[in-house]
């Protein structure tokens, strides 16, 4: 994932303002919420160019169907959808938006808490910024964000599906599949579950293409998270971390998988704490 602002992504920020004034209705604190709410009420207002943004990325991210062919129309209509946004007057919104929270809401770690799911909530605000012409991202980015919305906007529950494989037995499968998603369905990240998708349906290849995407995505993760380090410490394993993630092995035995795993939660952590 490129590096993210999610002080500007405006699904994040919807979402951290709604949290902030439930806790404090939950709290007693209705002088805290209605101050949030007033925000919300403002910033958010149907003519504002916020609010439209707003509503083309809830709808990406709330959407879910069964045909990758609509999933392609749906992009491609947000897509156009997009470019009727005013850049300059969007840009000038969220700023002021920022501005109010910073001053008016009293808690030290608003922007801090953890949204899930970020990964998507980040790469809808990336392809917005993107088809509105920012010009940040390379062609092969773009494919691969598109590619990724594609498949959230036909997800599963987020739990790991059966695929045809010759090697496996079908009854025994599925009950190691609803047995693994009982229990760790709602634990595990996107590429935890993908893994150990591949993983329990004996697909060799398709773990080793997993186990690559993390490395990738770690290299990607670490080098945004070094780029605005200011701990000397951490700035000297720089080298030793990043070449640890890049010759981590490829295979499916348990210790790989174990490190793979153990990546792809330092990587949502990291991508969750990016500012």
């Amino acid at each position: 994932m490129a590096k993210h602002n999610k002080k500007r992504n405006v699904g994040l920020i919807h979402e951290q303002l709604i949290r902030h004034i439930s806790e404090c209705m939950v709290a007693g604190n209705q002088k805290e919420a209605d101050i949030a709410i007033s925000i919300l009420e403002r910033h958010f207002s149907k003519d504002s160019e916020l609010y439209r943004e707003f509503r083309l990325f809830h709808s990406l991210t709330h959407t879910r169907i069964e045909s990758e062919d609509i999933a392609k129309r749906i992009i491609s209509e947000s897509r156009v959808a997009s470019k009727k946004h005013d850049p300059s007057r969007l840009n000038k919104e969220k700023s002021s938006l920022i501005k109010d929270i910073n001053h008016k809401i009293n808690e030290n770690n608003f922007y801090s808490r953890k949204i899930g799911p970020y990964k998507i909530f980040a790469t809808v605000q990336a392809l917005l910024n993107e088809w509105r012409g920012a010009g940040s991202l390379f062609p092969e980015e773009v494919v691969r964000y598109e590619t990724l919305l594609e498949e959230w906007l036909t997800r599963q529950d987020g739990k790991i599906q059966i695929r045809s494989n010759p090697d496996a037995n079908p009854f025994v499968l599925r009950i190691m599949l609803e047995k693994f998603n009982d229990k760790y369905g709602e634990a595990l990240n996107e590429r935890q579950t993908a893994l150990l998708g591949a993983k329990l349906q004996n697909d060799t290849a398709a773990v080793a293409n997993r186990i690559e995407e993390i490395k990738k995505d770690g290299i990607i993760a670490l080098d945004n998270f070094y780029e605005t380090c200011n701990n000397n410490f951490l700035l000297a394993k720089k080298e030793e971390v990043t070449d640890r993630v890049k010759n981590m092995g490829i295979g499916t035995s348990d210790v790989v998988i174990e490190k793979a795993l153990s990546l792809a939660a330092l990587i949502e952590e990291l991508e969750s704490n990016d500012e």
